[in-house]
């Protein structure tokens, strides 16, 4: 209402802001705060992950792309969620990105970890997180808590992973160990988008075509993310003429 002010907020979209050289596993050889197409790649998977969970589990609709030259914003505009709170954002962030461990009780109301592969709500998108998380791993990566020899564990026994054998990768790790695996994975998960921007009411967003100046890339309204490009759809008309 007083925009001079800052004051009489009404709504605001839900931002998810993923950059590439924020990415907190990255599968590329870059220097610290650089991109190439291959983080940008990465980048693009993780948004899309993103765009499948608010539409297939949160039921959202009104979801744009926008490439925001080092990365992606994904924008939603659903009644239902611009006039959230901090708060709602920072559970519903929580869900997206599979940030939360899920902790269920078995039948002697002792904790069991092995249960969060039940493949309905949050405990599926959880899990489809921490796959992600765990397949891009590498013998540098740093996890809380995972010594290298626990590392050295995971890396070996993933490829189970990839055939859905949750319950054998739990066994070959042991489950006291494998708790302090998730719940590394989990804080890991946290990062992949900026929380911070999701959850702050008065952010203001890169504006689509504009110019990062830092990277000579358009930030961008994306039509088709499938068949998007940033070195084809994003780079600026100057960057090819220019002799230098």
């Amino acid at each position: 209402d007083k925009p001079e002010k800052r004051q009489g907020w009404n709504k605001s979209e839900l931002v998810f802001d993923v950059d590439a050289k924020d990415i907190p596993i990255r599968t590329c050889d870059c220097d610290e705060g650089q991109v190439c197409d291959k983080c940008l790649s990465q980048a693009k998977e993780i948004v899309l992950m993103i765009k499948d969970v608010l539409k297939g589990d949160l039921g959202l609709r009104d979801i744009n792309m926008v490439y925001s030259g080092r990365g992606y914003h994904v924008r939603v505009l659903d009644d239902s969620v611009t006039d959230s709170s901090s708060d709602m954002r920072g559970q519903i962030v929580q869900y997206v990105i599979g940030a939360k461990m899920p902790v269920f009780l078995n039948d002697m109301g002792h904790t069991n970890l092995q249960h969060f592969i039940i493949h309905y709500g949050y405990p599926n998108n959880f899990t489809k997180w921490s796959k992600y998380t765990l397949l891009h791993l590498t013998k540098d990566s740093k996890l809380d808590n995972v010594n290298k020899k626990l590392l050295n564990d995971v890396l070996k026994n993933r490829h189970l992973l990839q055939e859905d054998q949750w319950g054998l990768f739990r066994a070959n790790i042991g489950p006291i160990r494998y708790k302090k695996v998730i719940e590394a994975v989990a804080r890991i998960n946290m990062n992949i988008t900026d929380t911070k921007v999701s959850i702050d009411l008065k952010r203001i967003l890169r504006l689509p075509s504009t110019l990062h100046s830092k990277v000579s890339m358009k930030s961008t309204l994306i039509k088709n993310i499938e068949t998007f490009d940033p070195f084809d759809d994003a780079v600026p008309k100057f960057v090819y003429e220019r002799k230098d």
